[in-house]
């Protein structure tokens, strides 16, 4: 039974659908509308496919912010520093969903990965037809894809501790 949540969960089709919406997201907040560089791809799943942090990204405003957000880890009532550093090994564990996740969403003409490795959103229209929960997993890619539009791929890196 948990095998086969986890295979639900974590499948490059969910993958490749939730970082097209980071993706989409990311270029309607970023200031010159420019793509996601592709190292910041690794860090979607890492972030809204593990529970206990996807439970502080829904408790963090929108208009907060990635930084708002990497400070509740170290909130005093929360403390949970260990989570935010445990997303740059996540990022590495799960570094063959999300390729395979980025294989299907090019395929798929969901995405295009320029010469440049930008992550190019091809159509911003929203899916129909979803469970809540795949809606939610959405929505939780977009809220993180407007934070990381609004910084620098060296900040985002820094504000989440990760080494991409």
């Amino acid at each position: 039974m948990l095998a086969r949540e986890a295979n639900n969960v974590q499948n490059p089709a969910l993958g490749a659908a939730i970082i097209w919406r980071f993706c989409c997201a990311y270029v309607a907040e970023h200031p010159t509308g420019d793509p996601p560089p592709l190292p910041t791809l690794f860090l979607v799943l890492p972030v809204v496919l593990h529970q206990a942090t996807v439970e502080l990204l829904r408790r963090t405003w929108p208009s907060s912010g990635l930084r708002a957000f990497a400070a509740k880890f170290g909130d005093s009532k929360i403390s949970k520093q260990d989570l935010l550093l445990q997303i740059h090994e996540r990022s590495l564990r799960w570094r063959t969903l999300t390729l395979q996740s980025i294989e299907l969403a090019t395929a798929g003409r969901l995405i295009h990965l320029t010469d440049a490795g930008d992550a190019v959103p091809l159509s911003r229209t929203k899916a129909r037809g979803m469970t809540d929960e795949v809606k939610q997993l959405m929505a939780d890619a977009e809220k993180l894809g407007a934070w990381c539009g609004q910084l620098t791929l060296h900040e985002i890196t820094t504000t989440l501790k990760v080494r991409l």
